[in-house]
């Protein structure tokens, strides 16, 4: 069965740890999650890492030092990796704030019974790192004349983008 629109979130996170974290953890797990488990590649296969801007975590509407808080603990806990491009561990925060790309990946226990897991050659897949990119409107200055078009354009889309936010939480 395939749900489309939807992204898996392990079991054993509602099991075992939600109680446990604090709103902020749970956040900035979610959007791992997402970024993660919510993209396949065309074979079907989910990300196993994924390079997350700061500033992404931060669209969950934490600031920047809950953002911080939220990943020691998640690394505190023992539920995510954060490596650097070349598989550096990056668990201090000072590390992290010097490297240039953050790579995130989730540890999961059994994971033969995760999405990452293929049963047909039981084996976990490599995986090309590919970012998962966002997209954003173009900006214009408020002296600048924007066409009524496009300003509609843009306010349509942006009213998609919190609908789907909004979506997506509940």
């Amino acid at each position: 069965m395939k749900l489309n629109n939807t992204t898996p979130v392990p079991n054993l996170f509602f099991d075992k740890h939600i109680g446990n974290l604090s709103g902020s953890a749970m956040r900035v797990y979610l959007k791992i999650v997402r970024n993660l488990l919510g993209w396949r590649d065309e074979n079907g296969n989910v990300k196993q890492k994924d390079w997350i801007a700061h500033s992404q975590f931060e669209k969950t509407g934490l600031s920047n030092r809950s953002v911080t808080n939220g990943i020691q603990e998640l690394l505190d806990q023992n539920l995510i990796q954060v490596t650097d491009y070349l598989n550096n561990d990056l668990q201090n925060p000072f590390k992290r704030k010097k490297a240039k790309r953050v790579y995130y990946s989730l540890l999961l226990e059994n994971q033969e019974k995760t999405t990452f897991y293929n049963e047909k050659t039981k084996e976990i897949p490599t995986q090309e790192l590919r970012s998962t990119k966002e997209i954003s409107l173009p900006k214009y200055n408020a002296e600048q004349k924007i066409p009524d078009n496009i300003r509609i354009e843009q306010i349509k889309q942006e009213q998609q983008r919190k609908q789907m936010q909004r979506d997506n939480w509940y």
